[in-house]
């Protein structure tokens, strides 16, 4: 199979592995996803587990918020997409985002929508920032959430947090999500029933 573009690689499976644990890479490589979330890293061992990563023909995303040794600035986003040249970023703050588009990184904004305030804001910062996709946590969310957000962002959509069976990930792609990400490693090669 040909290896998918970044942001193809988040919506051709409905599962994409979360990694927190170095021990779980390999289970994340042998998952059917075309892509893996990278949740926790250091400025040392991250080279390696990319090039592990690209073997396997996964588009790897970095938490960039969770790579230890980086500064959440341009500089860094700047070397992160020099050094160790990853598909994609995954961050939480706007500013890096924003840097990271401008580097030719894909995108994944990471919002939380914790409340119908939380919606409002994550929707404005959406429209402001234009990332290539958008992870919404938790996945458990009534489907108006993923509609706002869609009414804003037509890009990947993906549902993470507290996804701990196969109805959980059903439910998600119900309510619209895209794809769902996971760090249990039991869910990474489950899809939806038919």
């Amino acid at each position: 199979m040909e290896r998918a573009s970044p942001r193809q690689a988040l919506g051709r499976h409905p599962v994409i592995p979360a990694v927190r644990r170095q021990e779980h890479l390999e289970a994340a490589l042998a998952s059917p996803a075309a892509a893996v979330f990278l949740l926790h890293a250091t400025l040392l061992d991250l080279p390696g587990v990319l090039d592990r990563c690209r073997r396997a023909r996964k588009a790897v995303f970095v938490h960039y918020d969770l790579v230890e040794g980086l500064a959440g600035d341009r500089s860094g986003v700047e070397f992160l997409a020099r050094w160790a040249r990853p598909d994609g970023v995954i961050t939480t703050r706007s500013t890096v985002a924003r840097y990271s588009i401008e580097a030719g990184l894909e995108t994944v904004l990471r919002v939380f929508a914790l409340d119908s305030a939380a919606v409002a804001t994550a929707v404005q910062v959406i429209r402001k920032t234009r990332p290539g996709a958008v992870e919404v946590l938790p996945a458990s969310l009534p489907a108006w959430v993923f509609a706002a957000i869609r009414a804003v962002h037509g890009g990947p959509l993906v549902a993470g947090g507290l996804i701990r069976t196969r109805p959980d990930i059903e439910r998600a792609l119900a309510a619209g999500a895209t794809a769902v990400s996971t760090s249990d490693p039991t869910l990474w090669a489950s899809a939806p029933r038919g």
